[in-house]
């Protein structure tokens, strides 16, 4: 019974520092978790897990402080190694900053860390020529965190937004710079400055603006004027039209084109502006309503004239043709203005020659 005894009790002391002894380990090993964990937080990497705060509760914060140094070192040279390999692989900057946990107690020990990247361009735009007046847009893309805020400089000076100008920012961090309409004070080398809190980035890109040529819509310095004309005549219709640059020149009448350059209708012009539409042999398939209009880029100009087409008055009637007659004894001779003298008529045949000598007529070679 008391070797019984005995042996239950060795045991309990053998079970209790083997319990203790690993309580001991398990505190080392905690104790050496938590000062890499210090040294980590320290040079900017993640938080304290649960197992390791629950050992900092056990311990306090001075033991935690206090404990072996040797794995922060590991750790130390392993961290200048990854930095060294970011910048030979231009990695983007990155910012670590640390605030307090709301989470209860552990507010004082805990904390949530915000990473911040340098703004970066991952698409910017080419150098523009562009004419006066048109419509020009910038298109270009940066990332970062927090969101950069970008600016524009002209020549050195900021561009703001008005009418002309507009920035919009859509989704992703794609940007666009506009102009509504170029004008050639926009000419020069732009700047783009993003910027946030972990830094700023910048590109350049120039506009180069052409001078639009001036023009000016067409005017009728004098227009056609109705004319009248006869069959066989010569009609001019003359205006002189002012426009820069020349306009093209058409006419119609009664609202169908006119084929000019032909043998007998052409139109003439110089560099005056004055044109002449020229119809040789006019006839009255040339009258009618004739439109002159005159286009350019800047406008348009039109002018109507009506051309009459008339027959000559006093135009001679052709002579008849005359008959050729021979003489002739009828006794039909007698037959005159006066009527018939039927005893003449009848007369003896010599009688009927007298008569035909003295009225001269003859018997037509036709009857």
């Amino acid at each position: 019974m008391y070797n019984k005894q005995a042996s239950i009790n060795s045991m309990q002391k053998a079970s209790d520092q083997e319990i203790r002894g690993t309580k001991e380990a398990l505190i080392q090993d905690l104790e050496k978790k938590l000062r890499c964990k210090d040294n980590l937080l320290q040079n900017g990497n993640q938080r304290l897990t649960y197992e390791e705060r629950m050992a900092r509760r056990l311990l306090g914060p001075v033991n935690a402080a206090s404990v072996l140094e040797t794995q922060s070192e590991d750790n130390m040279q392993n961290a200048q190694h990854q930095n060294a390999e970011n910048i030979r692989l231009q990695v983007p900057t990155t910012h670590v900053r640390s605030r307090p946990s709301s989470r209860g107690d552990e507010r004082g020990h805990d904390s949530i860390q915000e990473k911040f990247f340098q703004p970066r361009f991952t698409q910017v735009p080419e150098d523009v020529i562009i004419e006066e007046g048109r419509f020009c847009r910038l298109d270009f893309k940066v990332s970062g965190l927090p969101t950069p805020d970008v600016m524009w400089y002209q020549n050195g000076r900021m561009v703001h937004q008005d009418q002309f100008h507009k920035m919009i920012v859509s989704e992703k961090g794609f940007h666009s710079f506009i102009f509504e309409a170029v004008k050639s004070s926009d000419a020069g080398t732009y700047e783009c400055v993003a910027v946030n809190r972990a830094g700023e980035s910048s590109f350049a890109v120039k506009v180069e603006v052409i001078a639009k040529e001036h023009h000016t819509p067409p005017t009728f310095i004098f227009k056609p004027q109705s004319k009248k004309v006869f069959e066989g005549d010569t009609a001019r219709l003359e205006c002189q039209i002012s426009a820069i640059p020349t306009p093209r020149i058409y006419w119609k009448r009664n609202n169908e084109m006119v084929q000019y350059n032909t043998d007998r209708i052409s139109l003439l012009h110089d560099n005056t502006g004055r044109i002449c539409l020229l119809i040789h042999n006019a006839n009255k398939k040339d009258a009618g309503w004739y439109t002159v209009s005159a286009v350019n880029g800047a406008g348009v100009a039109t002018c109507h004239a009506r051309l009459e087409v008339a027959t000559h008055a006093n135009k001679p009637v052709p002579a008849p043709k005359q008959l050729r007659v021979r003489p002739t004894f009828s006794k039909y001779l007698a037959l005159n203005g006066r009527g018939l003298d039927v005893k003449q008529a009848f007369s003896p045949e010599g009688e009927f020659q007298r008569l035909a000598e003295q009225s001269g007529l003859y018997e037509s070679d036709e009857l």
